[in-house]
């Protein structure tokens, strides 16, 4: 984000929330480590992140460009290569999926102008990517927007699907044929587009970020019983809609942290769990690298790397201070120390 910009947002913000915001609503603003270079993609590119984190410490963020294919960074935030996958919006992967012999790490992404899951292996012992053939899933007449993966209570693979015409469907994969497939299990509407969902694999829950509406808590198994649990609305603790990314900062068998981007005032609102309490809004300004405007996809790690010891949380930006104007905006990544944000939070 433009760092004069930023600072006047900041101030702005900071004066009228004070004047009119519980002071427990109040964003703490905090900095970001470093940044990835900015996508080749000018205009709206970067979206979704996701993380792999190996029991070793080393590992990579993977991203979307929405225009073009899928990034892969190091954990030091170079790019170290570029797929042109297609028009992809969000990512999410599982690590410890059992392919033709190998444990690998399965990357998905959501295509809705194909209407396809892509699919991207990539093998810990090879330090290799790869693409299955096929290597895309067709969802028929479905155009997934958002995406996430979760684990069964069998050790089986999910694939959550969100959408902008706000309908949710839900895949479970198979890997042992010859190629990856998927078979729906589960549909529902929320009501409105919705973008941003995560899967809480201890707890067996599903979490969905409807963008004007609210963030809804499901069981995460198909039940025939659809019916969300409402942890909050846009508007509600400090936030502005859009609702965007989602994603959990996991602790024990059911601790940690859920974080929802509150696109609207480009701010992080933190919720801690098990018992979904509010505990902290955070922005992210300038310091080291620029602040963060606007940020549609977030993810988090827990694991330790060799800079992190407690993980970190990467989340996109929708304007790097590198942009020469807002129709020519360049977009990357953030990158920040879990250690920050939990200094932020209220416990």
């Amino acid at each position: 984000m433009s760092r004069t910009i930023a600072t006047a947002a900041l101030s702005l913000s900071l004066l009228t929330a004070c004047a009119v915001m519980d002071p427990a609503y109040v964003a703490v603003p905090i900095t970001a480590d470093f940044e990835t270079p900015i996508m080749a993609s000018v205009g709206d590119s970067a979206d979704d992140p996701a993380i792999f984190i190996n029991p070793d410490g080393g590992g990579f963020i993977a991203a979307t460009d929405k225009q073009a294919g899928l990034y892969i960074y190091t954990l030091e935030g170079e790019q170290r290569e570029f797929m042109p996958i297609g028009t992809i919006n969000n990512v999410d992967l599982r690590s410890g999926v059992a392919w033709q012999g190998t444990d690998s790490v399965l990357l998905v992404a959501s295509n809705d102008e194909t209407n396809e899951i892509m699919l991207v292996l990539y093998d810990p012992k090879t330090d290799m990517f790869s693409r299955p053939e096929p290597a895309a899933i067709s969802v028929g007449d479905f155009s997934p927007y958002g995406i996430c993966m979760g684990r069964s209570a069998n050790d089986g693979l999910y694939i959550g699907l969100t959408s902008k015409a706000g309908l949710y469907q839900q895949y479970l994969m198979s890997l042992s044929a010859p190629t990856i497939t998927a078979r729906k299990v589960r549909e529902f509407t929320t009501g409105t587009k919705t973008e941003g969902c995560v899967f809480d694999d201890r707890t067996r829950q599903l979490y969905i970020a409807e963008e004007t509406g609210s963030l809804y808590q499901y069981p995460a198994a198909p039940s025939g019983k659809d019916e969300p649990i409402i942890l909050m609305q846009a508007g509600d603790y400090g936030s502005k809609a859009d609702l965007e990314g989602v994603t959990l900062y996991p602790v024990g068998d059911d601790g940690g942290y859920l974080i929802v981007s509150s696109q609207g005032n480009n701010s992080y609102v933190t919720f801690s769990l098990p018992d979904h309490r509010f505990v902290g809004r955070f922005t992210i300004v300038d310091g080291a690298v620029d602040g963060v405007t606007t940020t549609d996809g977030i993810d988090v790690t827990a694991q330790a790397t060799q800079q992190f010891p407690v993980g970190f949380l990467v989340v996109q930006d929708d304007e790097d201070d590198s942009s020469p104007s807002q129709r020519g905006k360049r977009q990357n990544l953030k990158v920040i120390d879990w250690r920050t944000i939990q200094a932020a939070l209220t416990e």
